[in-house]
C-alpha cells in the first residue's frame, strides 16, 4: 500500500493539456512529476521498504522478481523467426510464388523447381545477410557493462546495471551513468551532461528540492532540478539518488515505444511493389490475350492454358529476387570495409536515393568535447592572459574537474588544440608547479563561479595571494570594479602576455559603459557559438594569514572572456561538401542553440559565411529565414502550410524536441517529389526520427536506443562513410534497375512476338519449356550485373524507383526484338517453308527463334546497359563480359547436345542460318541504338 503524504498536488496545465503524447509516456511523466515536486527529505515516504540506506537484501530481490532486469527492449535478442519473415514476404518472391504453385497444378515440376529455387536463394541471402547484421548489431549493444555503486543495507556495493531496481540508492560521483530515472536527495556541486536526450553539450545544473514548488510550477521532464534520466551521465560534483524507474518503465524507453510501432514503407520498398504491380497487371493483360488467340487458331484450349501460363512466367524476370538480394549483400560487403553495419538490406539502396541527410550536430557534426577556442578581452581583443590565469585556476583548484577544466587543461597539454588562427598565440611560461594554492571557494551551481588563492614565491605580487576568479559572464562582471590594462603589460593587447609582467593593479574603473561593452562582446561571441567565462582576479591581503570565504570575491578586477567550442570532426567540411556534389542537402536538427547550431552550419559551409554588420551581435536577416526553433516550430503546428513552407525554407532546426524531430522528418519525406530522407544521430532524443526516415543511421558510441531503431550502424564517427554509402547505393540502384529493365524489355519483346506469332503462325512458335529455358539463360547471363561498371553520370545525382519509367523502357525498347523475331519468322516461312503445324521441320523453326532470341538478347546487354556507345564510350566489367560470351557459346551448343536438344525439342539448325543471324544481330545493335538516342531526346534519360 502506498504511502500517503500530508500534501496533495494538482496535476500541471501542461499535463492536462498534452494530449498528443502516449499513455505509456503519459504514466512515466506523471510518475516523475510526483516525486519532482516533494522534498528530498520526503522521496522515500512515495515508496514502501525505502530508505537512504538502500534496500534490504530480500527487497532488493523482490523488486528484481516484480520489475524483471534493468534492460531495455532493445537489447533483447533478435528475432530469427521476424527476420525470415522479412525476407521471405516481398513482392518479386510473392510473383514467383503464385507462378509457381500454377506450374506445379498443371504438372509442369521443371518450371516449378526453378521458381522455388530462385525464391529459395533469394531468401536464403538475404535472410543470412540481416542475421549477421542485426546479430553484430545486438553484439555492440550488449558489449558494454555498466557497474553503478549502490547502497544495499547501508553498505556500499557495486552492481551491474541490469541487477539495479527501483528503490535502491545510487551513489554519484563524476562520470557515472545514472541506471534508471532518478531523483536526488543529495547534491553537492552536482551538474549533468545529458547530450544524449537534448543534444546540449554543456552540462546542466542539478540540485535537491528543498521545499514544495509554488502552485504555478509546471514540470519539464528535461528542465527540472531534481529528477535524473537513465542514459545520462554526472559530468561533476557527487550525490545520491533513489532510483525511481528501470528497464521499460524509464522515460527513455517510453520514447523507445513508438520504435514497436510498424515502421512505414520505405522508398525502396514502395518502389519494389510498384513495379510488382507494373508486371503483374502486364501478366493479367497479355496472358488472356495469348491465351485467346491461340486457343483460337489451334483449338487446343489445354494446349493453349499452357502455353498461356509460359507466356507469363516469360514476362516475369525469375532471377530478380536473387539479383536485388545479389547487389544489396554486394554493398553491405563493401561498406562493411569501411567499418559500417547494415542491420536491414534495403538501407544500403535506399542510402543511394537519398536527397536530405538530416543530422544531429553534437558528436556527429563535431567531436562531442570542449575545447578552448581562445581568449580575448572585454572589448573583444585577443589575449592570452585571461587563459592563462584560468589555467591556474583549473589547474590547482581541487574539486570535481568539469568539461571547461579539463578543456583549458588539455589546451596547455596538447599542441593540437591551440586556438583559431584569429586567437592569439599563447607563450607557455605557465609553470604550474611554481605555484601554490592556498585556499579555495569550490563552484557551486547558485554562485556558478570557482575561486582559488595562489601564491608564487619566485616572483611575488607585492608579497601578496592573487584571488583568481573564473565563471559565467554575468556572475563575475557583478562582483568586479575594475577592469585590466592589457596595455601596460605588452605592447599591444594582442601580443602575448608574460605572467611575470602581470601587474593586477594596473586597472582602471569599470564605467557602466565598459560593463556595457563587455556584456556586448559576450554576446557577439555567444552569437557565433561559443561558450564563455569570464576571468578576474585581485592581489588579496598579506599573507600568511589568509582565509577564503564567498565574502572575498568582491572589488575584483575583470581580465577578459575565455572562449570554447565543440568543434567540427576533421573530415566533416569535405564529406558535406562531397555530399553536396552528390546532390545531397545536410540539414541541422539539434536540441543546442540556435547560435551554436548557426556556428557549426556556417563553417561547414552547409550556411554562407556571416554577414558583417554594424553591431555584429545578431544573426543577419539572410540566415534567420533558414533557421527555426522548436518553440516557433511548434507555432506554426496549427498551421500545415505555414509549417511545411518552414520545413521546405530551413537548414537549421534548433531547440527542438524529439518529437519534433520525427515531425521534420515526417514532413519531409512527404513533402512531394519522391525524395527521399536519411537521418543520422546518437542520442535518446534522435530515436524517434531515425526511425522514421527512409534510412536510419547511428554511430557504435551511440545510446541503445538510437542503434536499435537505425538501419545503418557505422563503427567509425565519419560523414565520409556516409558519402561512400550513398555512392555504393546509387551503384547498387543503377545495376539493380539494369537487370529490371533489360528483363522486362526483353521478357516483353518476346512475348509481343509470341501475340504476332500467336495470330498469324499455324504452328507454335516456341514450346514453353523452350521459352522458360531461353529466359532462365538470359536471367543467368545477368548474375554478374551487381558487379558491373556504372556510368558516372549515374552516381552524380539522387535517383529511385519510377514504375512509369520502367513500363516507358519496357514498351518503347521491347518491341525492338520483335522486328527481328519477325525476321526469323519469315526466313522459316520463306526460305525453310514451314507454314504447317504437322511439318516435321517446325522443331527447326523453334530451334531458329530459340537462338535468334537468345543470342540478340544476350549480345544487346551491352547496348541496354548504358546510354552510351557501347564498348567504346562504356565497357562492361570483366565479369559481364566473361558470362555473356560464356551463356552465348552455351546457346550455340545446346542443338549439338543430343540429350539436351531432345528434352528441349530442337533440332541442329541449318548452316546457312547463321549468315542471317549475323545479320539480325548487327541490324539488332543498329537498331537499338538509334532507338536509345531518340528515347534519351525525348524522356531525357536512360536507366
Amino acid at each position: 500500500m502506498e504511502k500517503k503524504l500530508p500534501f496533495v498536488f494538482s496535476k500541471t496545465k501542461s499535463e492536462v493539456e498534452d494530449n498528443t503524447l502516449d499513455k505509456r509516456e503519459r504514466v512515466v511523466r506523471e510518475k516523475l512529476a510526483r516525486f519532482a515536486r516533494i522534498p528530498g527529505s520526503a522521496i522515500f515516504a512515495l515508496e514502501p521498504n525505502t530508505s537512504p540506506a538502500g534496500l534490504s537484501g530480500e527487497a532488493a530481490r523482490s523488486a528484481l522478481e516484480r520489475h524483471g532486469p534493468n534492460i531495455f527492449a532493445t537489447e533483447r535478442a533478435p528475432q530469427v523467426i521476424a527476420l525470415l519473415l522479412r525476407a521471405l514476404l516481398n513482392p518479386f518472391n510473392a510473383i514467383l510464388l503464385v507462378l509457381a504453385i500454377v506450374n506445379i497444378a498443371t504438372g509442369d515440376k521443371a518450371t516449378f523447381t526453378v521458381m522455388v529455387v530462385m525464391v529459395m536463394a533469394s531468401t536464403g541471402l538475404r535472410f543470412w545477410q540481416e542475421l549477421k547484421s542485426v546479430s553484430q548489431a545486438a553484439k555492440l549493444l550488449n558489449s558494454i557493462t555498466t557497474r553503478v555503486r549502490v547502497l544495499r543495507s547501508n553498505e556500499e556495493v557495486e552492481l551491474d546495471r541490469k541487477e539495479v531496481v527501483p528503490g535502491d540508492v545510487v551513489l554519484l560521483s563524476s562520470g557515472d551513468v545514472f541506471p534508471g530515472d532518478c531523483v536526488l536527495f543529495s547534491a553537492e556541486g552536482l551538474t549533468v551532461a545529458q547530450a544524449s536526450l537534448t543534444g546540449e553539450l554543456m552540462p546542466v545544473d542539478k540540485t535537491v528540492q528543498l521545499g514544495l514548488p509554488p502552485p504555478e510550477y509546471e514540470f519539464d521532464i528535461i528542465d527540472n532540478e531534481n529528477i535524473c534520466l537513465a542514459s545520462t551521465s554526472v559530468a561533476t560534483g557527487s550525490g545520491r539518488a533513489m532510483v525511481i524507474s528501470t528497464g521499460d518503465e524509464t522515460y527513455m524507453a517510453s520514447i523507445a515505444k513508438d520504435l514497436a510501432k510498424k515502421r512505414p514503407p520505405n522508398i525502396m520498398q514502395v518502389g519494389v511493389r510498384r513495379v510488382s504491380y507494373l508486371l503483374l497487371g502486364f501478366m493479367a493483360v497479355m496472358v488472356p490475350i495469348v491465351f485467346v488467340i491461340q486457343g483460337g487458331i489451334s483449338k487446343d484450349w489445354k494446349g493453349a492454358g499452357f502455353f498461356a501460363i509460359s507466356v507469363a512466367v516469360g514476362i516475369t524476370p525469375e532471377m530478380l529476387p536473387m539479383v536485388v538480394a545479389a547487389n544489396l549483400a554486394l554493398s553491405a560487403v563493401r561498406v562493411a570495409r569501411k567499418k559500417v553495419i547494415v542491420k536491414r538490406f534495403d538501407a544500403i539502396q535506399s542510402l543511394g536515393a537519398v536527397s536530405i541527410l538530416c543530422s544531429d550536430k553534437t558528436g556527429t557534426l563535431t567531436i562531442d568535447l570542449v575545447r578552448v577556442s581562445g581568449s580575448t578581452t572585454g572589448s573583444g581583443d585577443p589575449s592570452d592572459l585571461p587563459l592563462k590565469l584560468a589555467y591556474l585556476n583549473s589547474a590547482l583548484q581541487t574539486g570535481t574537474r568539469g568539461p571547461i577544466d579539463r578543456a583549458i587543461i588539455d589546451f596547455f597539454k596538447n599542441v593540437s588544440v591551440k586556438p583559431a588562427e584569429d586567437a592569439s598565440e599563447v607563450e607557455d611560461d605557465v609553470k604550474v608547479e611554481e605555484w601554490n594554492k592556498l585556499a579555495e571557494v569550490p563552484f557551486d551551481s547558485t554562485r556558478r563561479l570557482l575561486s582559488v588563492l595562489v601564491f608564487r614565491s619566485q616572483v611575488g605580487i607585492d608579497e601578496k595571494g592573487l584571488l583568481i576568479t573564473k565563471g559565467a559572464v554575468e556572475e563575475v562582471l557583478e562582483r568586479c570594479t575594475q577592469m585590466y590594462d592589457h596595455a601596460s603589460s605588452s605592447s599591444s593587447p594582442s601580443a602575448p602576455t608574460k605572467l611575470d609582467d602581470f601587474k593586477p593593479n594596473k586597472a582602471s574603473p569599470l564605467t557602466a559603459d565598459a560593463r556595457q561593452e563587455i556584456l556586448d562582446t559576450a554576446e557577439r561571441l555567444n552569437g557565433e557559438g561559443l561558450r564563455l567565462i569570464a576571468v578576474a582576479c585581485k592581489s588579496s591581503v598579506a599573507l600568511p594569514f589568509m582565509t577564503l570565504n564567498t565574502s572575498d570575491e568582491t572589488e575584483l578586477v575583470f581580465i577578459g572572456l575565455v572562449g570554447f567550442l565543440d568543434p567540427l570532426k576533421p573530415d566533416a567540411s569535405e564529406a558535406i561538401d562531397r555530399l553536396a556534389k552528390l546532390g545531397v542537402q545536410v540539414r541541422i536538427l539539434t536540441g543546442d542553440a540556435p547560435a551554436v547550431a548557426a556556428k557549426v552550419a556556417r563553417d561547414l559551409g552547409i550556411l554562407p559565411s556571416k554577414s558583417s554588420s554594424p553591431d555584429h551581435l545578431s544573426i543577419p536577416e539572410d540566415e534567420k529565414d533558414l533557421m527555426i526553433t522548436g518553440s516557433q516550430l511548434a507555432a506554426l503546428s496549427t498551421d500545415q502550410a505555414a509549417f511545411d513552407a518552414a520545413l521546405e525554407r530551413c537548414i537549421i532546426f534548433a531547440k527542438v524536441s524529439p518529437h519534433q524531430k520525427l515531425q521534420v522528418v515526417e514532413g519531409l519525406r512527404s513533402g512531394g517529389g519522391g525524395r527521399v530522407v536519411a537521418f543520422l544521430g546518437d542520442g535518446v532524443n534522435d530515436a524517434l526520427a531515425i526511425r522514421a526516415a527512409d534510412v536510419g543511421i547511428s554511430v557504435d558510441s551511440g545510446t541503445e536506443i538510437a542503434k536499435e531503431a537505425a538501419d545503418i550502424i557505422l563503427l567509425e564517427k565519419s560523414l565520409d562513410v556516409i558519402a561512400h554509402g550513398v555512392l555504393q547505393g546509387r551503384q547498387t540502384f543503377i545495376n539493380t534497375i539494369k537487370y529490371i529493365k533489360m528483363a522486362t524489355s526483353s521478357n516483353f519483346g518476346n512475348v509481343f512476338s509470341v501475340l504476332i506469332a500467336s495470330a498469324w503462325l499455324p504452328y507454335q512458335p516456341i514450346q514453353p519449356l523452350q521459352l522458360l529455358f531461353q529466359n532462365l539463360l538470359y536471367d543467368f547471363s545477368q548474375a554478374t550485373i551487381p558487379w558491373d561498371n556504372v556510368d558516372p553520370e549515374y552516381l552524380a545525382a539522387p535517383t529511385t524507383w519510377n514504375a512509369r519509367s520502367i513500363a516507358r523502357f519496357m514498351i518503347f525498347l521491347g518491341p525492338t526484338s520483335s522486328v527481328f523475331d519477325i525476321c526469323t519468322f519469315l526466313i522459316n516461312w520463306y526460305r525453310f517453308g514451314i507454314r504447317d503445324q504437322h511439318s516435321p521441320l517446325v522443331p527447326l523453326a523453334q530451334t531458329n527463334w530459340f537462338l535468334e532470341g537468345a543470342i540478340t538478347q544476350l549480345f544487346i546487354i551491352h547496348f541496354l546497359r548504358t546510354g552510351k556507345i557501347p564498348f567504346i564510350q562504356s565497357r562492361a566489367s570483366v565479369s559481364v563480359v566473361a558470362l555473356t560470351t560464356l551463356v552465348s557459346c552455351i546457346v550455340f551448343a545446346i542443338p549439338y547436345i543430343p540429350k539436351l536438344s531432345a528434352a528441349l525439342g530442337m533440332t541442329r539448325p541449318k548452316p546457312e542460318f547463321y549468315g542471317f543471324l549475323a545479320a539480325m544481330v548487327t541490324g539488332y545493335a543498329i537498331l537499338v541504338h538509334i532507338v536509345k538516342v531518340i528515347y534519351q531526346r525525348m524522356f531525357k534519360e536512360w536507366l
